[in-house]
């Protein structure tokens, strides 16, 4: 089926495209909608668990959307600019696999998002990938690129959210001060760590509070227990941020090195988790999703 035959557009010409998370039963356990152009939040807008009924996307947000992305002498000063061009939307399925796309080309840098979706396997686990393909279209390098994504989390308003620290326990970010994007989670080693900020991040310096074992965020429980766990590609990560006290879930993406060559592109791979933990982080339980996330990485 096609693009035309999936996506559609609301009143206001944002188009969308719909998606329900099922069992390889055929049981639903979830509804998700993709917002792919028209809106300057691209991306997963709303997601709904069978069970519970109740919105995890905070209202007019989306995630995996892109708020910034800045390099050396952009001369954009420290106001965020959204992305205010034309996006192209794609929508295909693969066997049990479902794609749904957004491309658009902003500031001479294309971006290709894809969100895949398949039957799930498991009640307790709700699970979706995505992947950002970002290429330097224009005419020059850029120096210490990156481009930064937020994944707006409702349930985690004003109570901050949690990171998997260096120490292999889980720290909210209130536990360091953490607010709105003053408080960046690191590689330990990394080039990030030695110069203790993120050159050019906004709202908040860049400034490095802490480093991570894995780069994974964990959100808040909501009524029935399901909380949001966002896991990103190690090797084109510079940080995670947390935003607006708690709701923004937020990844840094860049190419792994200090300068984005006209021409060369990357991609960072993503992994959305819905998990049931009504009570404390389930350590044991991040690790399996860890583990297996790693495994998918390496293929």
């Amino acid at each position: 089926m096609d693009s035309s035959q999936r996506i559609y557009q609301d009143s206001e010409g944002i188009s969308f495209a719909d998606v329900a998370l099922r069992h390889q039963d055929g049981r639903s356990l979830g509804y998700v909608r993709v917002r792919t152009a028209g809106h300057t939040h691209t991306g997963v807008a709303s997601f709904v668990a069978a069970d519970e009924g109740l919105e995890l996307v905070y209202e007019d947000g989306s995630w995996d959307c892109r708020e910034w992305q800045w390099w050396q002498d952009h001369g954009r000063g420290d106001e965020k600019w959204p992305r205010l061009v034309a996006a192209t939307s794609g929508y295909e399925e693969r066997g049990n696999e479902i794609c749904v796309t957004s491309q658009y080309i902003c500031d001479n840098v294309q971006t290709y998002q894809e969100w895949f979706f398949r039957p799930q396997d498991r009640d307790d686990v709700l699970t979706y990938n995505c992947r950002q393909t970002i290429q330097n279209c224009g005419p020059v390098d850029l120096v210490e690129y990156a481009q930064f994504f937020a994944c707006y989390t409702e349930t985690n308003r004003e109570q901050s959210q949690f990171y998997w620290s260096a120490d292999k326990g889980f720290k909210s970010f209130e536990s360091l001060g953490g607010k709105h994007l003053d408080a960046y989670i690191v590689a330990p080693g990394s080039t990030f760590k030695r110069l203790g900020v993120i050159p050019h991040a906004l709202r908040g310096g860049g400034k490095v509070a802490d480093t991570w074992h894995r780069p994974v965020l964990v959100g808040q429980p909501s009524p029935k227990g399901w909380r949001h766990i966002v896991l990103t590609e190690p090797a084109v990560t510079a940080g995670l941020a947390s935003g607006m006290g708690g709701i923004a879930m937020d990844y840094i993406a860049y190419p792994g090195t200090d300068t984005f060559k006209r021409n060369e592109s990357f991609s960072i791979r993503i992994r959305h988790h819905i998990a049931k933990m009504p009570n404390a982080i389930r350590v044991d339980l991040v690790e399996e999703l860890w583990e297996g996330f790693a495994a998918d990485l390496v293929e």
